[in-house]
């Protein structure tokens, strides 16, 4: 019997070329789709389970409230933290490390190099089990001269020779000494959100002079501590404990209290977040790695579903209105004996094979695909047919997708009455056939249109979020760092003066920071005369006098610094200095307008002595207006801008012609000041750019897979045109004979399927809007919704014209017909 039904199978599908070769591409397309992004979500499901302790490692987070300002959430604890933790909690917590992020200068050979590593705790090596390829990780981490290195900085300084034992030295800070390689380990796998480049102890005995930086706890840094807890359920009791610890222990923060009764844990928050929730729940600032969004996963499985579900319902389409044409084999095999069950299991297996078939193609799509899918998003994905989870997923979609496709036909099928069929003498199709299959293709059309909404709100966002006014000019702007390192940093008046006369540069100036910089200092902020409680923490930024003119800054209120004002910048003891602030901070201070801030007088911390802070007065010179020099994914914070040396960073240069040449001579003069300083530059337009790279991937993978989807549906109603067009053959012949033209014919079949657009749209365009309203109100700035709504339309518009063009295709080839075949039909 099995040998009978598989010979009916495949004598079908070869008869029917065309729907077979509609059904087998549709539901390949969804298979590829589907395995693609399966094989993306278990990638991103997979962050940091592959840890022997990862149940239970934590994090612990530290979000600050600060009055007048968005909350500040940090992937960071202060440093103190991390004996405290673990003396708070016995037997809960069994250990903690931290990973402090520095940015040494390492020379080698009389070369100098940047990179990036952290200083830990030796209690690392103990909660993380990293695969060790030399030497001794333990024993590196227990000796402060002592460097551990990943497999891939061993190679670039080292090439094929042995590192054990080498040495590096490092600058940094207060360090200036050689390391010996004491071990090597192999790189981490890409599915982790921690970014080891190379681990060296934390001392804090190696800072005497910065010592504030480490041993306080007003100071989050990106100090990123982990903790390991006895048992899972260790988690949640110390998470309802972390405020009586920081009101016990957290001090030097009074001064930020709302009130004399209040906590320090009202304004000052910590939290543990399991290692494995890190990637797809990042908190915001201080991340090690880009991180991975919960949302976006969410969407691509929604989408993967949209595609797979389409392909179904152009199986379920097909085979209900093809059904008629197989109704007089069902009765004969009735008349003769065949049971229900037997005509159901004997049609499901037919849409089993066509889904085996499907997804033959589809593993054939995802072979040719996956590369250029993994360049897409800069992974390594691959497909194993060896892993068993992976099987029994692509198994469970194969089989899933027969039952949900094959079902319903095959009960329809079965159902036909014998003794209706036979005395009618011709294969008839109830309304309720006619009605699903409408309802499925407004079910097709309106994710179509959803996702083409979808598609063009979020290129829409990306685009206006990157080529917004920040309030600069960012073009030709490009950005030197380390210029507070060695001898640059005694030279900076020199280089500048020297970057002036090369060709092409326009203007240059300092700062602490570039922008798109997450980094925040912080200063206490209040106007001369008013209440204590008055006191506002405003972003500090150091800036030279040709700040604004590199960038092309305009004044609101007041003038910029000035070499003509011998007083501009930061007070001597006893007297008053100067400073300017932007239209935030202006507001924040209490005034309305910008221009009764010029003249007034703000208390800040303007020097450290052995006794502490040293407060002084500043007169407000001049307000700028709010410009975007952070993230524009951030709101704009309020930011004062002192005219403090010590604090240069980097180098802002602004040209004209061609970037590489500037560059190229930018790096001879830099060289010529400094060997042991690394070269290093960045395009402000490249920077901001890259801030949103992750809503760009999201666009383009909504482009396609829209595009996927449209095609798939287009299939299908063309092969209902096809069908419903065949059926109609004498009808449309005995018009012709009347006298209906080509178009009249045409015209009639349009119509019929363009109902079932026309309501997809409606059903479409509000929850397209209503989803999409939802995802830019996470956005500080951006389009307004009326552009949704534009592109509703838009999308509206696209598919009936998609729609109209398939059955066109299909309706003028039959209308064309000559009229005498179309009467001897049937």
């Amino acid at each position: 019997m099995f040998r009978n039904y598989m010979k009916i199978a495949i004598r079908n599908l070869i008869r029917n070329k065309l729907y077979s070769a509609i059904n087998t591409i549709g539901l390949a397309t969804g298979f590829a789709a589907c395995i693609l992004i399966m094989l993306y979500v278990q990638h991103e499901l997979s962050y940091d389970r592959f840890w022997e302790k990862a149940e239970r490692i934590g994090r612990i987070n530290t979000t600050v409230l600060l009055p007048g300002r968005a909350p500040y959430e940090a992937a960071s604890a202060s440093s103190p933290m991390k004996e405290i933790v673990e003396t708070y909690f016995p037997g809960r917590v069994v250990r903690a490390t931290r990973f402090i992020p520095v940015h040494p200068v390492i020379i080698r050979d009389g070369e100098a190099f940047a990179e990036d590593i952290h200083l830990t705790d030796p209690e690392m090596a103990q909660m993380f089990d990293i695969t060790v390829l030399r030497g001794d990780l333990q024993a590196t981490l227990n000796d402060k001269a002592s460097l551990a290195i990943s497999e891939t900085m061993a190679e670039k300084y080292f090439g094929s020779a042995d590192p054990i034992g080498q040495v590096l030295h490092i600058k940094l800070s207060e360090i200036d000494r050689d390391y010996r390689i004491g071990a090597v380990f192999k790189d981490l796998p890409d599915n982790t959100s921690l970014a080891l480049n190379g681990l060296a102890k934390f001392d804090l005995t190696d800072f005497p002079q910065t010592r504030d930086l480490y041993d306080t706890w007003g100071n989050l840094g990106e100090h990123q501590l982990y903790i390991e807890v006895a048992s899972t359920g260790d988690f949640a009791p110390i998470s309802s404990r972390l405020p009586d610890l920081v009101n016990t222990h957290v001090t030097g923060l009074d001064s930020l209290k709302s009130g004399p009764d209040a906590k320090v844990s009202d304004f000052y928050i910590q939290t543990i977040q399991p290692i494995t929730d890190i990637h797809l729940h990042p908190v915001g600032i201080g991340e090690m790695k880009p991180s991975g969004d919960m949302d976006a996963v969410r969407i691509l499985v929604g989408i993967a579903l949209a595609v797979l579900l389409i392909a179904c319902i152009n199986f379920i389409n097909l085979v209900t209105a093809k059904s008629t044409q197989r109704a007089r084999e069902v009765v004969l095999r009735k008349v003769l004996g065949a049971k229900r069950s037997q005509l159901v299991t004997q049609f499901a297996g037919e849409t089993v094979l066509l889904a085996g078939l499907g997804l033959l193609f589809g593993l054939l799509f995802v072979e040719i695909s996956l590369p250029a899918f993994n360049r897409f998003l800069n992974l390594e994905l691959t497909l194993s047919y060896s892993d068993g989870t992976t099987l029994l997923l692509i198994t469970g979609l194969l089989f899933a997708t027969g039952l949900i496709a094959g079902v319903y036909p095959a009960l329809i099928v079965s159902g036909f009455k014998p003794a209706l069929l036979l005395r009618a003498n011709r294969s008839t199709e109830g309304g309720g056939s006619r009605l699903l299959r409408s309802a499925l293709v407004v079910l097709q059309f309106t994710i179509s249109t959803a996702l083409i909404v979808a598609t063009a709100t979020v290129y829409m966002q990306t685009w206006f979020a990157t080529n917004k006014d920040p309030g600069y000019s960012k073009d030709n702007v490009l950005v030197l760092n380390n210029t507070g390192s060695g001898k640059i940093a005694s030279s900076r008046e020199a280089l500048k003066q020297a970057i002036l006369k090369v060709p092409g540069v326009r203007a240059a100036g300092y700062t602490d920071y570039s922008p798109i910089d997450i980094h925040e200092r912080l200063n206490p902020f209040q106007l001369v005369g008013a209440k204590s409680d008055q006191t506002v923490l405003i972003s500090t930024q150091a800036v030279d006098h040709d700040y604004l003119d590199t960038y092309k800054i305009p004044m609101l209120a007041g003038r910029f610094y000035s070499r003509d004002f011998t007083s501009d910048g930061m007070p001597a003891e006893g007297a008053t200095g100067s400073v300017v602030i932007n239209k935030t901070s202006a507001h924040k201070l209490g005034f309305t307008a910008a221009q009764e801030a010029i003249g007034q007088r703000v208390t800040t911390i303007t020097g450290v002595n052995a006794d502490g802070p040293v407060y002084g007065e500043l007169e407000i010179i001049g307000v700028t207006p709010d410009f975007y020099f952070q993230s524009p994914k951030r709101a704009i914070r309020a930011e004062v801008y002192l005219l403090a040396p010590a604090r240069y960073n980097t180098l802002a240069i602004k040209y004209d012609g061609e970037a590489q040449a500037v560059v190229a001579r930018l790096e001879t003069i830099w060289r010529s000041f400094s060997q042991e300083v690394p070269f290093q530059y960045e395009f402000v337009e490249d920077t901001i750019a890259a801030e949103f790279d992750r809503e760009s991937t999201i666009s383009k993978v909504l482009a396609t897979f829209s595009a996927i989807t449209v095609i798939i549906a287009c299939l299908g109603l063309y092969g209902l045109a096809a069908f419903t067009a065949e059926r109609r053959t004498r009808e449309i012949g005995i018009r012709k004979v009347m006298g209906a033209r080509v178009l009249d014919i045409v015209r009639l079949l349009v119509w019929q399927f363009s109902k079932p657009v026309l309501v997809a749209n409606i059903i479409a365009w509000p929850l397209a809007v209503w989803a999409m309203s939802r995802w830019l109100e996470t956005f500080p700035y951006r389009i307004d919704t009326w552009f949704i709504w534009v592109f509703c339309f838009g999308a509206g518009a696209l598919s009936l014209a998609i729609a109209w063009a398939t059955v066109c295709v299909q309706s003028a080839k039959v209308a064309r017909t000559n009229p005498i075949r179309a009467l001897r039909y049937e």
